[in-house]
């Protein structure tokens, strides 16, 4: 596997959980008693389809996306 597609798998894993946990974790902490459903985030979707199709450049991209959206958001925690 290429050092890109671990990344991407390893970006998709972590969307998914934190999705899955927003869905299912209580503020108080515990794990809901039912399973309630959760979507997968429209980044790891597009980082499957760029799975799917070889597509490193699209996922390359992607990781690009996700890097501007935590520095911005580190310079916003800055600021305040």
């Amino acid at each position: 596997m290429k050092p890109w597609e671990e990344k991407a798998h390893r970006i998709i894993g972590e969307l998914s959980l934190a999705s899955w946990r927003q869905a299912n974790i209580l503020p108080n902490g515990k794990q809901r008693k039912r399973h309630v459903p959760y979507s997968i985030p429209e980044t790891a979707r597009a980082l499957v389809d760029a799975l799917g199709k070889n597509d490193e450049h699209k996922a390359k991209a992607i990781f690009q996306t996700i890097a501007d959206r935590q520095m911005m958001s580190a310079r916003y925690d800055d600021i305040s």
